[in-house]
């Protein structure tokens, strides 16, 4: 079977020009465009807006339009650096994500900035949090646009054509590249449809099929004027590969051969640089290096402010674990974190044992090793406090998988699937398990498994928002005391 498009291409342009919005590929200059517009349109609204309401006056606009200038060329740039402007991310499934990672990290650089070179005083911090908060609005919502109206225009063919191109190739392939699925990752028109016989080209009878077939294409090329041809063939048929190819040297066009059924599974990866080369990135790292940087830098500024705040608590807890009983205030763990790398975790001591070896017995329900100022210090998860400094020196964050004793991360790694994933990330002093309700002991290893199960699915969707809603549980769940002992 095959076809082509019987108008000619200019009457066919001519004909539908009314029904188009846009060229596909300028999609991605018009999305960088509109985050410029409403970054500066959003730093000189959040500015105006503060200053009428406190002062009366509009304030100083040029400022406020630099500011939104230069947090705009930022953020364009870095967007770009993320790929955020290639047609297929502008839809609108995951991008929320990269949006407020990538806005948060090019707005606190910017706060950063006017600290260093000392213009702070120059915008009040009203105006600079109302402009941080109304740009990432304006932003997730300027995407939601764009994603429902290419969405749209692709279902509808409302966009106006850039490359046009022939398809050539095996029926099971051709069959995962609807037009629409060209429009969308290629961003090419199909003008026309060629599928070669099915059988072994050695076969003869296959074999004249074929080159009449792929003859009749390349005429069918000139014919139509296309750009392009893209071949969906198997990758592991070399001869028939050999047999396309060799056609459609008559060609002065580019060919394309698009990824097999066996191949698009591993090219859907991000295809990264390494060294002079390139390599298809088949596991990533759970958090982008945005992320990451984000992630610490409220680690950081949050611990660093909770151990300036709890200090008197935690010069008043140490005194009492002094007086109360010998031994040192601070218990150390060997856990493991990030990678698997060992650390020495800190808590107060709360029972008369400080268990470090290769064989360590859980707490458990009235424990006689518990001492009764560790049981309320267990029960409130005061202990826990220590580990801000962990936080500070970059071993711990305040949120992620709870650390467990390296005795028993050998023990459990055995026993659970996937549970080595828990140290794609950096251990947390609390975690989507612990607000969820898997906290304190685990005596069977169901229990463990929904644990496990929960960070697995904290990592595969973190987000700073996810972040400050497992602080907010934490709050509420730690007062009532549920599993702690």
């Amino acid at each position: 079977m095959s076809y082509i498009s019987e108008a000619p291409r200019g009457a066919a342009i001519g004909a539908r020009h009314s029904a188009w919005l846009f060229y596909y590929q300028n999609v991605s200059a018009i999305a960088a465009v509109l985050d410029c517009i409403l970054i500066v349109a959003s730093s000189v609204a959040a500015g105006v807006g503060y200053h009428l309401a406190t002062t009366g006056g509009a304030g100083d606009l040029q400022s406020y339009a630099g500011i939104g200038a230069n947090s705009a060329l930022l953020f364009v740039l870095f967007a770009k650096s993320q790929g955020m402007y290639r047609a297929p991310s502008l839809r609108l499934s995951r991008r929320v994500r990269s949006i407020v990672v990538a806005w948060s990290v090019v707005f606190l650089s910017v706060i950063a900035l006017l600290f260093l070179l000392k213009l702070g005083e120059s915008y009040s911090r009203g105006a600079m949090l109302g402009f941080g908060a109304l740009g990432l609005i304006m932003l997730i919502g300027s995407r939601v646009l764009i994603a429902k109206t290419l969405r749209d225009a692709v279902a509808r063919e409302r966009i106006l054509p850039g490359p046009t191109a022939i398809v050539i190739g095996d029926s099971a392939e051709l069959a995962a590249y609807p037009k629409s699925e060209l429009l969308r990752a290629y961003g090419v028109v199909e003008i026309g449809r060629f599928e070669l016989p099915q059988g072994d080209v050695d076969d003869p009878g296959v074999l004249a099929d074929s080159v009449a077939r792929l003859n009749f294409a390349v005429n069918a090329a000139r014919v139509s004027q296309a750009d392009r041809v893209l071949t969906a063939l198997k990758w592991s048929d070399a001869a028939r590969y050999d047999l396309v190819r060799n056609a459609l040297r008559a060609l002065p066009l580019p060919v394309m051969l698009l990824p097999d059924r066996s191949a698009r599974a591993i090219l859907a990866q991000p295809i990264i640089e390494v060294g002079s080369e390139v390599a298809v990135e088949l596991q990533r790292t759970p958090l982008t290096t945005a992320e990451r940087l984000l992630k610490r830098m409220f680690d950081v500024v949050a611990a660093s402010g909770l151990l300036l705040l709890l200090s008197p608590l935690l010069l008043l807890v140490s005194a009492a674990i002094k007086f109360e009983s010998h031994g040192p205030v601070i218990f150390r763990q060997h856990r493991k974190g990030f990678n698997g790398r060992p650390f020495a975790i800190y808590k107060f001591r709360t029972m008369t044992v400080c268990e470090n070896g290769a064989s360590i017995r859980q707490a458990q329900a009235n424990d006689k090793r518990i001492t009764p100022l560790g049981a309320l210090l267990r029960s409130t998860s005061i202990d826990e406090l220590p580990q801000l400094i962990n936080v500070v020196r970059g071993e711990m964050s305040l949120v992620g998988p709870r650390p467990h004793a390296i005795a028993h991360d050998d023990e459990y790694s055995k026993l659970i699937a996937n549970y080595a994933y828990r140290h794609h990330v950096k251990p947390g002093i609390t975690g989507l398990a612990q607000v969820k309700g898997f906290r304190g002991e685990t005596a069977e290893l169901e229990l463990m498994e929904r644990r496990v199960d929960h960070d697995l699915w904290y990592i595969n969707n973190w987000s700073m928002w996810l972040d400050l809603w497992i602080l907010v549980r934490t709050c509420i769940v730690v007062p009532q005391r549920l599993n702690a002992h």
